[in-house]
């Protein structure tokens, strides 16, 4: 945590002169945005009623024109307040919130990531994210990101054949150093089917989607949540202790989300999702918002936190 005593005075001293200049910007943008706007609707009006119909001119084109026009100057009035105002701001966030963290706006956990982790069996069809963070906090390796994977279907025969992505996971994936060597994959998954269908919901867990074989622990309340899967039993249950079940359940009832752990080549990887777009600054909103800042430092700080939720940095088991 930074030298200084609170997140306040972090605030008064280092960010609100930057943040009220954005601020500043922001309003030039909103001005702009209120133009463009003042343009476009009553542009779009005026094509809707004077251009005639049933003429060999589509009348759609300079509507959608029109409308695509203002959208896109929209976007780019918008991005260059907000890319601003996460280099400067939530990069000294970061910073306060632990010296070696560092911040890159742009930058996400990479697909490749997150498939291997096989916390989810869908295709990756599309895949994006944003606001990556990457540090050592005590002896444990840790980086996360937001992360939006999408998968793609297809619907309808021939030619009429629709294509639609879906997203099956947004939120937040995190990759951290663990403090056991394993060898094989162990994942644990929120157990949807034993909460709505009860004992017929115990049945459904055997079919593992390649994820190895279901693994049964002797903590009903850690079964009653999550349901395990791993290609070796014995290892499995040298990584899922009794003390790290009662800790990833105190993570889950601290997030209140759901969430997803895969352990493999002596990693976890975190999935908790979530639909929150953090970090983002609101653009009719004011940038020296203490209050605004102060919630992106505690999810940031929550974050960080995952070390010590789950003992990583115990290091008992001969791993540096």
């Amino acid at each position: 945590m930074d030298s200084y005593s609170n997140f306040r005075e972090f605030y008064e001293k280092v960010l609100r002169s930057d943040l009220e200049e954005i601020d500043r910007e922001r309003r030039k943008v909103r001005r702009q945005v209120l133009i463009i706007l003042a343009f476009a609707a009553p542009a779009l009006v005026l094509e809707i009623v004077l251009i005639p119909g049933g003429t060999s001119f589509p009348k759609a084109v300079p509507i959608i024109l029109t409308s695509l026009t203002a959208m896109i100057l929209l976007g780019i009035y918008g991005r260059s307040f907000r890319s601003e105002y996460k280099t400067r701001i939530i990069s000294r966030v970061a910073a306060f919130a632990d010296e070696g963290l560092t911040y890159s706006p742009d930058g996400f956990i990479p697909k490749e990531e997150f498939v291997r982790s096989r916390l989810f069996l869908h295709s990756c069809d599309q895949y994006s994210g944003e606001d990556h963070f990457k540090g050592k906090i005590g002896k444990t390796e840790i980086e996360f990101s937001e992360v939006t994977a999408k998968y793609l279907s297809k619907t309808g025969p021939g030619s009429k054949q629709k294509e639609d992505y879906y997203v099956y996971f947004r939120g937040l994936f995190i990759i951290a150093d663990f403090n056991k060597n394993f060898k094989t994959h162990t994942v644990v998954l929120p157990d949807r089917a034993e909460k709505l269908l009860g004992k017929f919901g115990q049945s459904l867990q055997s079919f593992t989607g390649g994820r190895g074989e279901l693994v049964r622990l002797e903590d009903p309340r850690f079964e009653k949540e999550f349901c395990v899967y791993g290609e070796d039993q014995v290892e499995a249950r040298y990584i899922l202790t009794p003390s790290l079940m009662e800790r990833i359940l105190a993570f889950k009832n601290k997030w209140n989300k759901d969430i997803y752990l895969s352990f493999l080549d002596s990693r976890v990887c975190i999935a908790i999702s979530m639909y929150k777009n953090l970090f983002e600054l609101r653009p009719f909103k004011p940038a020296a918002d203490y209050a605004f800042l102060a919630e992106s430092l505690r999810f940031l700080t929550l974050l960080i936190e995952v070390v010590d939720d789950l003992n990583l940095n115990t290091r008992i088991w001969t791993r540096e």
